[in-house]
């Protein structure tokens, strides 16, 4: 039996927990965290792989280095330094309530810098997560704290800066603070996708998912193929459509969406909060087939069951409506951006209340139906796949296929449904290995196949005759194992070993398979900081003059190690 689009609506015992306050945001309470003119690059609420995004980002001009200040009195409550996420980042928590957020720091000021240094030595790690005490470090409402940058998950220099709620850590859309950033630009819609509900269900004489082209400028927008759909029983609606703030082309995230079907609201979402541990659902939000397959972002207006954000309300049938009245309908959608510039696009569905005939289900899939309220399990003599409850939005129609092993692996593949499925909780997957060798299980994981039919790494780790690993997309998996040593080449030792005139020792580093897990370096047996820069494939040591000994031969090592204990060694000598 084949599923549909719209069945086990939203009850109303789920959209109680759907519904929420309207926040008050205080205007003058912050100053801005820098002081340059405001452009950003992505804002509030924005759409980011498997998660809204929590801040603003805020261009510096292309540069790294521009001063970062306290936009309100408080204290740092928090120093974090990771290679990966945030990377360099600042916490100051004020006396209001909010906890101020600054990341992609390229340094901290230098009596900060000095505390967070001696911090990573007495640890001997770079990584550190520092929660000073509320009277170790006070600043004041513009006091210069750091210096914007590019660490962490960053790809270009912008400063990224939250406001959170200091109570539970929930991030504010800090464009409502009344933060002086331009914006005169209404959002813009580009397509209308339309979702008929079930197999008695049709848009435009379709039973499948399409998309409508649509023009318009200046706030105002229309179909591009006429102004009327026609339409009979359950339809859903989705919109690709994009926000724009003066001085940058970043598309930018929609604050509301309201739709209203001839004059009554039918549906409304508003982005000024969300907790982290509902970012995830961004995947139950917008048609997470359209993104993978052809990277479009399209919102749907309507719900799936076990969708638990908290930013709608005023919705109606969890959006989906009913076209069964042979009349016209008029439905209209309201867009607004944070700055109260509005777009709207119009448009009519007549409504046919001709019986139509089911499509006919010409596919011979197996499938096992795997309700979205229940824990579900996969089980075959060689393969679990266990999905805990909550890990489905809606109920699934579950496909497997096992298919030929692949060169170089250790099991066959199976592929599970298909990766335009999302999934919101992490599933325990096993598979037992064929023709393994004992000696290499400690190394054995995980591989996963993209589209193009390379395999990389899921992870995994042997246990009970079966490599177990925890998977948060459906796709194709096998057995693979890890034996290769990370590589390590040098940019700056030449060979001459005098590095007087050096700043930093750069090592570019990678690992094909399972990924590098850890990284160690010393110099004359003691060790030092070495840093990670994650998205460059860098290893890096900033000489440091009060730690190394000047005008003298010195004797470098280096470790670093992937995720299956695979080690790779590197030895120089140099003069500083």
């Amino acid at each position: 039996m084949r599923s549909t689009l719209f069945i086990l609506l939203i009850s109303g015992a789920c959209f109680s927990q759907l519904v929420r306050s309207q926040a008050n945001f205080n205007t003058e309470y912050f100053r801005a965290p820098m002081d340059i003119e405001m452009y950003l690059s992505g804002n509030f609420g924005e759409l980011r792989s498997n998660h809204f995004h929590s801040g603003i980002d805020i261009k510096t001009q292309g540069v790294i280095g521009h001063r970062v200040f306290s936009t309100a009195g408080g204290y740092i409550s928090r120093i974090k330094i990771e290679a990966a996420g945030y990377g360099n980042t600042l916490y100051i928590t004020h006396p209001g309530g909010y906890t101020t957020v600054y990341a992609h720091l390229d340094r901290f000021r230098k009596d900060i810098a000095d505390y967070v240094r001696k911090k990573q030595y007495d640890n001997q790690q770079h990584t550190v997560n520092i929660f000073p005490g509320k009277d170790e470090w006070p600043v004041e409402k513009g006091e210069m704290v750091a210096f914007s940058g590019t660490s962490g998950y960053s790809f270009g220099p912008h400063l990224h800066f939250e406001i959170r709620d200091a109570s539970n850590q929930v991030p504010m859309n800090a464009l409502l603070f009344g933060l002086d950033i331009k914006d005169n630009i209404a959002p813009t819609i580009f397509s209308l996708y339309l979702y008929p509900g079930n197999e008695s269900s049709f848009a435009n004489q379709s039973h499948e998912r399409s998309r409508i082209e649509v023009k318009g400028e200046n706030g105002k927008f229309r179909l591009a193929s006429g102004d009327t759909i026609r339409a009979n029983g359950s339809l859903g609606f989705g919109l690709e459509a994009f926000d724009y703030l003066n001085g940058a082309r970043n598309r930018c995230g929609i604050y509301r969406i309201r739709m209203l079907v001839d004059g009554q609201l039918k549906y409304e979402w508003e982005m000024d909060r969300f907790p982290f541990s509902r970012a995830r659902y961004v995947n139950s939000y917008i048609d997470y087939e359209e993104k993978i397959r052809n990277s479009k972002l399209v919102q749907k207006a309507f719900i799936d069951p076990n969708n638990k954000l908290q930013l709608y309300q005023n919705v109606e049938n969890a959006g989906i409506l009913e076209f069964s009245e042979a009349r016209i309908y008029r439905v209209r959608f309201i867009l607004d951006d944070a700055n109260e510039n509005s777009s709207e696009l119009e448009f009519y569905v007549s409504g046919d209340n001709q019986e139509i005939l089911s499509r006919d289900n010409d596919t011979n899939d197996i499938t096992i139906e795997f309700p979205w309220s229940a824990g579900n399990e996969f089980r075959l003599d060689d393969v679990v796949l266990k999905i805990p409850v909550g890990a489905l939005y809606k109920t699934l129609d579950f496909r497997y296929e096992i298919m030929d092993q692949q060169k170089g692996t250790f099991s066959p593949l199976y592929s599970f449904v298909d990766p335009y499925t999302p999934l919101q909780l992490a599933c325990d997957l096993g598979i037992r290995s064929v023709g393994l060798p004992p000696e290499l299980q400690e190394k054995a994981l995980i591989g996963v196949m993209n589209e193009e039919g390379e395999l990389g790494s899921a992870g995994g780790e042997w246990k009970d005759s079966m490599v177990w690993t925890q998977v948060r997309e459906f796709g194709k998996y096998t057995i693979m194992v890890d034996t290769t040593v990370p590589e390590i080449h040098s940019l700056d030792l030449d060979g001459s070993g005098d590095e007087v005139a050096r700043k930093t020792i750069r090592f570019k580093v990678s690992d094909e398979i399972s990924g590098i897990k850890s990284y160690e370096g010393y110099i004359d047996n003691q060790w030092v900081l070495f840093e990670y820069d994650l998205i460059n494939d860098l290893v890096f040591y900033r000489i440091d003059p009060e730690r190394l000994s000047s005008g003298k031969d010195h004797e470098l090592e280096l470790y670093i190690i992937d995720n299956k204990e695979n080690i790779a060694y590197y030895y120089a000598e140099f003069y500083w």
